[in-house]
């Protein structure tokens, strides 16, 4: 006979639990969509929460989602469980079951492989360890495979791998977006080398669906390791944990085999080192991931957007006065025009190599109803006033996979420019600096998709032209962009930082110059007085040249719009009438420090 306990368990596990009632402390009634199940409560039976020992019997909180309500520890759930969490109701559709295991090796630890696989389908009531099928979320259709740890750990093997190559194919075949969510040990032991190459399946399918320009979403759950996590999870365009997931290649007994070192790895470790992108409680999960589906798909502008008649520019600034004006502290930042400009944004975070860039941001988000990627250098980030405002070898890099995605899923890439800088400590140069900054130029000149830079502030040497290579470049009216700064430049050229005021005004760095030059496409107005001096109607101004330039690319074809991107550089500097005034002013500074000296 079954006792109360293993009928308690079972329905718990199989999550139709939605409620559970305790009556007279004798009766726990438990509710779900299929069948409401009276039954004795034992006197001695408990269920704990397995961090904290709460008693989660009563706990609607972990019934519902598997969530401690006490301390948030996220328990294993499975597919099913998934399933109800993030999916409209009725809507999955399971698809390619007809797959079996084989049994390679003719496995036998205490029970021969093929007994363990029937005994995992009679205890899950899946087929294997991943449910994969055609859903929605919130109306959006989707294609999804779900790990279910319960069947054999999650392991990959054979079938997990055809089924995730079935449903990469589908959603090529259909175009609609792929959402996994993890749950696995790793590769399948019993499999040997026939499970570990499904590692090399499973990212060759991914490579298939980047190539068709389809979005991959990952959810990495608790727990996610080994050969899951190190194959084609880790090719997501957005990377999402669960709070307090076990993530990492190793898990803690294999880690403990091959080392001394037993801590487990957390999804909030990897989130400080830059390794995924977000966070969230279970409970947050769905409206997430309808975020994420609504700005990572290409589209077309607002029908109803048009063209504003952009303000003519005879600026007489002086390079100096440009650098007064975009070193002001009250001069709008990259996140100040993000914020303001751009709905739905959601960070893409780190280089996927270890660290995040605070001063390098960027993600998805969209403007005037069309999605598109922004990147932004925040000058108001950094760890010291030296390194404030400069981005690392780790930003470029980060920069240059937020490129690689846009490109990827055809999304326009906005860059809002504004560094003293990269940040050029010897700690940074070994860090690989001037590759990072070099993959960004090739990145960004590679795209095919439509760029557009603007420059709001600083515009410091390479670190500054990194984020350049685009389309169309704008530039408010008191923003400049310099070889390297001014007292730089006067401490190298005569030795003396005093003279950089006259090497800023003679080195040709301010809007109307590059407009000369040819460099810079647009001049943006700023308010009287620079952009400082209004927040608000610097932002308009900023928002009304870009919804141009995104309306006027958006219309030009897109072999001609890389040709003349490309046609740009190759002509820039011809104009030799610029070359020879920016001599004669470096000619005026050496001539005045004779008189001077």
């Amino acid at each position: 006979m079954v006792s109360n306990i293993q009928k308690i368990k079972k329905i718990i596990d199989s999550f139709k639990t939605v409620k559970i009632k305790t009556v007279k402390n004798k009766t726990v009634k438990i509710i779900d969509s299929f069948k409401t199940v009276k039954i004795k409560k034992p006197a001695d039976f408990s269920l704990k929460c397995s961090d904290c020992k709460l008693e989660l019997i009563e706990d609607s909180g972990y019934l519902s989602l598997g969530i401690c309500s006490n301390c948030g520890h996220h328990d294993v759930l499975t597919a099913k469980q998934w399933i109800q969490i993030l999916f409209d109701p009725n809507s999955f559709n399971e698809k390619f079951i007809n797959f079996e295991s084989p049994d390679p090796l003719h496995f036998n630890d205490s029970k021969p492989y093929k007994e363990r696989i029937k005994s995992a389908k009679q205890n899950t009531g899946e087929q294997s360890a991943v449910t994969t099928g055609i859903t929605s979320v919130r109306g959006k259709k989707v294609i999804a495979v779900i790990f279910n740890f319960k069947f054999m750990g999650g392991s990959m093997g054979y079938v997990v791998g055809e089924r995730i190559n079935s449903t990469v194919e589908n959603a090529i075949r259909n175009k609609i977006p792929l959402v996994i969510v993890t749950c696995s040990g790793g590769a399948r032991m019993q499999e040997g080398t026939l499970a570990l190459t499904q590692m090399i399946k499973t990212t060759n399918a991914i490579n298939k669906l980047h190539k068709a320009g389809l979005p991959l979403i990952v959810i990495l759950a608790n727990p996610t390791t080994g050969g899951v996590y190190a194959s084609f999870a880790n090719q997501a365009d957005i990377l999402i944990a669960e709070e307090k997931a076990l993530i990492g290649f190793a898990g803690p007994r294999v880690r403990a085999v091959n080392s001394d070192e037993k801590d487990r790895i957390f999804a909030e470790q990897l989130f400080d080192n830059g390794l995924i992108d977000i966070i969230l409680s279970r409970k947050n999960m769905r409206d997430y991931l309808e975020r994420v589906l609504n700005v990572i798909s290409a589209n077309t502008m607002n029908a109803n957007t048009n063209m504003l008649g952009p303000k003519i520019i005879q600026s007489t600034n002086q390079g100096w006065d440009s650098v007064t004006n975009s070193r002001k502290i009250d001069r709008p930042g990259a996140i100040d025009y993000i914020q303001a400009i751009f709905s739905d944004f959601l960070e893409l975070r780190g280089d996927r190599n270890g660290t995040n860039d605070e001063v390098l941001i960027g993600g998805f988000a969209k403007v005037a109803l069309k999605n598109v990627m922004v990147i932004g250098q925040n000058k108001y980030a950094g760890d010291s006033e030296i390194t404030k405002g400069r981005v690392t070898a780790a930003g470029y890099r980060k920069a240059t996979r937020i490129i690689s995605i846009a490109n990827r899923l055809k999304l326009p890439i906005i860059c809002f420019i504004d560094t003293p800088g990269a940040n050029d400590s010897l700690d940074n140069e070994m860090q690989g600096l001037a590759n990072a900054i070099s993959d960004t130029i090739a990145a960004l000149s590679n795209a095919a998709i439509e760029s557009i830079s603007i420059i709001i502030g600083e515009g410091g040497s390479g670190g500054a032209i990194a984020l350049c290579c685009t389309d169309q470049i704008l530039m408010q009216e008191n923003a400049f962009l310099a070889i390297t700064s001014p007292e730089g430049a006067a401490s190298i050229l005569y030795r003396d930082k005093k003279y950089a005021e006259d090497v800023a005004n003679a080195l040709g760095i301010t809007a109307m110059e590059h407009k000369k030059l040819g460099f810079v496409d647009e001049i943006i107005a700023e308010p009287h007085n620079g952009a400082s001096t209004n927040k608000q109607e610097a932002i308009r101004l900023v928002y009304e040249s870009l919804i141009n330039s995104l309306i006027k690319l958006e219309n030009e074809e897109s072999e001609k719009r890389i040709e003349a991107r490309d046609r740009k550089w190759i002509n820039l500097g011809k104009n030799q009438k610029f070359s020879s005034m920016i001599q004669g002013m470096l000619l005026g500074i050496t001539r005045k420090m004779k008189v001077r000296n």
